[in-house]
């Protein structure tokens, strides 16, 4: 699903729809894994295997909802935020460079605690 966000340029919608279908992807990605430990559970055999098979089961089920939860609502995310830079950039460098010193100043003084000893 694409959604049209006159406000960014296409490469950063192209962008923004790239990084949802990814986590789209990862989701089912988790979904696949799951699955595939359920089918090693149910080779596996025995009662312990089959409550396991329940389990994951349920857990890949919930996972998969989860994650797509997650991508609508990141996708939402990322549209609102998109139209807030947009009406007003400044609040968002401020925000981008507050994360830049704040950083700094985490480096640096895991880099001076380091040289102490």
């Amino acid at each position: 699903m694409a959604y049209d966000l006159p406000f960014l340029d296409h490469s950063t919608q192209r962008r923004l729809n790239r990084q949802v279908s990814s986590l789209a992807r990862d989701a089912g990605h988790i979904t696949d894994l799951l699955a595939r430990f359920t089918a090693n559970a149910r080779r596996e055999g025995g009662h312990l295997a089959h409550d396991a098979n329940g389990y994951a089961h349920d857990f890949a089920d919930e996972a998969w909802h989860q994650g797509a939860t997650a991508a609508k609502v990141l996708g939402k995310q990322a549209l609102r935020a998109g139209r807030a830079v947009g009406k007003d950039p400044v609040p968002a460098v401020v925000a981008v460079a507050g994360l830049a010193c704040l950083m700094a100043l985490v480096t640096s003084a895991g880099n001076s605690s380091r040289r102490r000893r």
